[in-house]
């Protein structure tokens, strides 16, 4: 199958970057590249043509870390995303257990006191309100602190004194000694263990729905942090995958595999070996550990105490010689190594880790990776320039946290966070990620906040931090050639040239000529996964 894409704005993001009028796709590759003369030269009466009218194309966006599955099942749970007070939350919860009676855990994601007027966070006692009959568990956004209700903390054995603290994380407790309903981290798990199983249908109708929308958006790859622990689940997961690329999924996915035990990764290498996929479908990426928690939920693990709250610097969640462990056997099973890192001190942990773990030698190929790098200081990011450090960032946390960024921490450590352009100019590699469902996962509003600091209203006027904007090509190429070779699929992905995948989108206007403002506005009018039309508006 050939067709002949011609009459277009194409910017193909390669290396010199050139731009092009049309490309020649042939059995999900791109052939040749070029104008729609030199395109028109190679086709015959059996090639498909197809006329761009015009518009702007660039390549399919990848998101470098999300979550697809937790994407699909949050779109069947409480939507807390855009609610400005506690008592808007208890008010959704009820309609939500009107409507779905059949429920037996009340589950929701999204809400960040952040955007309340009291700045309050939601506690057991908001969400009896809504039931005390059913277990009630609600994740913030950032997902490293949940809301449960009395009922859940009751079948999790927390409401009898005295409460053991967990390991890695931390159960807020009342004057009387017992829970708030606040739990942090790995506490979080006490209640999170209770929730049933999904079954593998569900897996699969998370996948499809999750998969649904990031096509719609204009991503054609995501790396997804899906899987969880080596054991039946993460089988069923993968199970749950293999029969969505049967039915027609078209979504490249990259899965990065958290796992907190050295003995977990054989585990999971045993497993990745039954499981396989075709071509450039699903694929299996880096070693994931998280060391640290959000910067909204102060768990991310600093050197100093926060600033509005000097009681504490934040969760670590794992000792250093636990990331050394778990990277020595990463990096002798030849797997990538990755991991969620919010705060300095946990980003120095993994430094020193990587620095120990891999040789010299070996440093360009192996593509150590920083999952956020939010809090960074010059120190740190001279390590990650000279060890090679790769950082996943959210440029879409950006209008988010800078409102309450130097609240957190102070005027001098903020001025040293979210430093994207430092890191270009640096050399440092970096991928553009969502987080989804932590942020949306619609890549048009990340390539915003990268070009403008601003959030959705333009404020603060001029940008926050602006001398750390990108421009509209380095924000694409964040989301392009930053995310394949972060994955390490350079060869065949990030840039429309020659025996690439053929993976695009047509946008309603020129990103790269628009003013910076609008490009929140920019619609997706069609997505193409190898040279084929999957979504069209």
């Amino acid at each position: 199958m050939r067709t002949a894409f011609f009459n277009g704005k194409i910017y193909t993001m390669d290396s010199a970057g050139n731009t092009a009028n049309a490309i020649l796709v042939e059995n999900g590759f791109i052939k040749a590249v070029g104008s729609s003369d030199k395109i028109f030269e190679l086709v015959d009466e059996n090639t498909n043509k197809v006329d761009l009218e015009g518009k702007t194309i660039i390549p399919g966006l990848n998101d470098s870390h999300m979550h697809l599955m937790s994407i699909g099942m949050a779109l069947e749970q409480v939507l807390l995303d855009n609610i400005s007070s506690r008592e808007e939350l208890i008010s959704l919860c009820k309609d939500f257990v009107l409507e779905n009676e059949h429920v037996e855990w009340i589950l929701g994601r999204g809400w960040n006191q952040s955007n309340f007027a009291d700045q309050v966070m939601p506690d057991r006692f908001d969400l009896d309100k809504v039931t005390s009959e059913k277990p009630m568990f609600l994740r913030r956004a950032c997902g490293h602190v949940g809301v449960a209700n009395t009922k859940a903390l009751e079948l999790a054995g927390l409401m009898s004194k005295p409460v053991k603290q967990i390991v890695g994380g931390h159960i807020d407790l009342d004057d009387e000694g017992l829970p708030t309903g606040i739990l942090r981290e790995r506490a979080m798990g006490l209640v999170g263990n209770l929730i049933p199983n999904f079954t593998k249908e569900d897996y699969v109708r998370h996948i499809e729905k999750g998969a649904e929308l990031a096509i719609s958006y204009g991503l054609t790859s995501v790396q997804s942090d899906d899987l969880g622990s080596p054991d039946s689940s993460m089988e069923e997961k993968l199970k749950a995958y293999q029969e969505a690329v049967e039915r027609g999924m078209r979504l490249r996915v990259n899965h990065q595999v958290r796992l907190s035990e050295p003995d977990e990764i054989e585990k999971y290498l045993k497993i990745k070996d039954k499981y396989s996929f075709p071509e450039n479908t699903i694929t299996y990426g880096p070693l994931k550990l998280m060391t640290d928690g959000s910067l909204g939920g102060r768990t991310a693990y600093m050197h100093a105490p926060y600033t509005d709250d000097p009681s504490t610097c934040g969760v670590s969640i794992m000792t250093q010689e636990e990331i050394n462990e778990m990277y020595r056997e990463g990096h002798k099973n030849n797997l990538q190594l990755s991991a969620h890192a919010i705060g300095d001190a946990a980003m120095q942990k993994l430094l020193n880790a990587f620095k120990e773990v891999i040789p010299n030698s070996k440093k360009e190929d192996a593509r150590p990776r920083i999952i956020h790098a939010q809090i960074t200081n010059w120190h740190i990011l001279e390590q990650m320039q000279e060890q090679g450090v790769i950082c996943d960032i959210q440029p879409i946390f950006v209008p988010t946290d800078m409102k309450i960024l130097e609240a957190r921490l102070g005027k001098a450590r903020a001025m040293q966070s979210y430093v994207w352009k430092t890191m270009r100019t640096m050399g440092i590699m970096t991928a553009g990620g969502s987080d989804a469902p932590v942020e949306t996962c619609n890549p048009v509003l990340g390539l915003a906040a990268a070009v403008t600091r601003t959030d959705l209203e333009g404020k603060p006027q001029g940008g926050f931090m602006p001398d750390e904007k990108l421009s509209p090509y380095e924000a694409v190429d964040l989301f392009t050639n930053g995310s394949a070779f972060a994955e390490k699929s350079e060869k065949i992905k990030g840039s429309l040239e020659v025996n690439k995948l053929a993976d695009f989108i047509v946008l309603s206007d020129n990103i790269m000529e628009i003013e910076s403002q609008q490009i929140k506005d920019l619609k997706v009018l069609a997505t193409y996964i190898g040279g084929e039309c999957v979504y069209k508006a």
